[in-house]
């Protein structure tokens, strides 16, 4: 019987256990795997991955950085591609399979979500208790997998936070993180996350006395230089700029609102934080570096609903360990079968998507798709009134037209954007937002309060009508 000691939980544990939970729970992780691999699979609906791929495409062809928008017709700031890296990847998956490559791309970035979760848990704990929290951390992010830049944030934040446990108990520091946050701050722009949780470690290692100010200060040039490098990507120091684009207009983005209490979501990463605190309470030892990184993630759980599965991401690792110690198990080395049985799984999942996508997500969930050829017909330049939603797909599907509102909300003032809402509720005064942005078509869903108002008011002409959808056309 092989014996194997684990610094990380602290103990020296044997594996070969002959219960029923040890013969299988090597198994688990595998399943669990396959689930972040083709749960996401089907047809596109987030409205932001549309416009992704034409920001990739648009960065190919002209190698513009920071640029005024081409595209929409009532933007009013500077559109600054910071999400550039994952952009032309979507480009490039699209350009070769249209839009069932963007869907498989999708099922490879959630599976390395959950390949970098578990990668994690499994430094820290048995297969069967990585296998856990890999599923509720997948709960916690079912809301977020979708083909957006966002998935690099997930899995360099379990990435980042791993290798800064590691250097918590070994003082090691880890300098392959600087280059590591170069990459991520060409893909998202939560890449301040990875400095962030250096110095969350750091604080709470001086704070333990693991360190004297002298090392503290040495480790703390790692996060000190990610930010540094972060400065060198191709958008130059309007990086750090950039996120205060979208500070102006969160109160009316629904994904930087609070989440619900009864947010699945939520109390999946609320499961996490317990885990962890019960833990600490159990064992009665101060460790300011755990207390530090569970209040970071509990902030960011219960503030927004767009980092609820980040602070779960963030979490897994402390509550596979606090688990393991919560339920006295016995841990092991990662045997060779686990690992086949990942390496299988993984692959004959992505295998799997890439069969089913062109029948699975051959056609968008959103937009009016059956309105293409009357869209198609409209003159190149035509300002289009638009559903917020369906701008993206606008710019993808038909490049020649030019929405008058998408999802980039951090290109539109506040007054813009309400400018908008009232004209789809048909408030008082609807016609002066179609005039400020010089719309002559408007293809809207018919139900929306404005459609009804423009057909009554005589000034607006139906075209067509499919879908759920109407075209209009404005009265010369």
């Amino acid at each position: 019987m092989a014996v194997v000691t684990d610094s990380k939980a602290g103990a020296t544990r044997q594996h070969g256990s002959s219960s029923p939970a040890a013969r299988l729970g090597w198994l688990m992780p595998a399943l669990t795997l396959a689930l972040f691999a083709l749960k996401p699979l089907g047809p596109l609906k987030d409205p932001d991955a549309f416009w992704h791929v034409v920001a990739g495409e648009h960065l190919t062809q002209t190698g513009q950085f920071v640029l005024d928008d081409p595209f929409g017709a009532a933007t009013e700031k500077v559109w600054i591609l910071n999400q550039w890296l994952p952009e032309v990847l979507m480009h490039w998956a699209h350009a070769a399979c249209g839009l069932p490559g963007v869907a498989w791309l999708l099922c490879l970035g959630s599976l390395l979500v959950g390949v970098a979760v578990y990668a994690a848990c499994r430094r820290r704990s048995t297969a069967l208790v990585s296998a856990v929290v890999l599923a509720v951390t997948f709960a916690a992010l079912s809301g977020s997998l979708s083909p957006r830049p966002q998935l690099v944030t997930f899995a360099l934040a379990a990435v980042t936070m791993s290798t800064w446990l590691l250097t918590r108990e070994d003082g090691r520091a880890r300098w392959w993180l600087v280059p590591l946050t170069w990459l991520w701050a060409c893909s998202h722009g939560m890449w301040f996350i990875g400095p962030v949780l250096g110095g969350v470690v750091v604080v709470g290692m001086l704070l333990e006395r693991r360190l004297s100010i002298a090392e503290g200060a040495r480790l703390a040039m790692v996060p000190v230089l990610s930010v540094a490098v972060a400065a060198l990507t191709p958008v130059g120091p309007r990086l750090f700029s950039s996120p205060l684009q979208v500070s102006g207009v969160t109160g009316m983005i629904s994904e930087w609102q609070p989440p619900g209490l009864t947010d699945p979501g939520l109390l999946a990463a609320l499961l996490l934080v317990a885990v962890v605190i019960v833990d600490q309470v159990v064992r009665g030892r101060e460790e300011w570096t755990v207390a530090l990184l569970a209040v970071l993630a509990l902030v960011l759980a219960v503030t927004w609903s767009r980092t609820v599965g980040l602070a779960a991401v963030m979490l897994a690792p402390l509550a596979a360990l606090a688990l393991q110690r919560l339920t006295r198990e016995e841990g092991s080395a990662v045997p060779r079968r686990e690992r086949v049985a990942v390496l299988l799984s993984s692959g004959l999942s992505l295998v799997l998507a890439a069969v089913l996508a062109p029948v699975a997500a051959a056609s968008p969930r959103i937009g009016p798709n059956e309105l293409d050829a009357a869209l198609d017909r409209l003159p190149t330049g035509t300002v289009v009134c638009n559903d917020q939603s369906d701008g993206g797909w606008l710019m993808l599907r038909h490049p020649g037209l030019r929405p008058t509102m998408d999802t980039r909300v951090e290109l539109y003032s506040m007054e813009r954007i309400k400018a908008y809402l009232d004209f789809v509720a048909a408030e008082p005064g609807w016609q002066d937002y179609a005039d400020q942005v010089g719309c002559t078509y408007a293809a809207l869903p018919v139900h929306a309060p404005v459609v009804a108002a423009m057909r009554a008011s005589g000034s607006w002409v139906l075209v067509e009508q499919a879908g759920g959808y109407v075209l209009l056309r404005g009265r010369a």
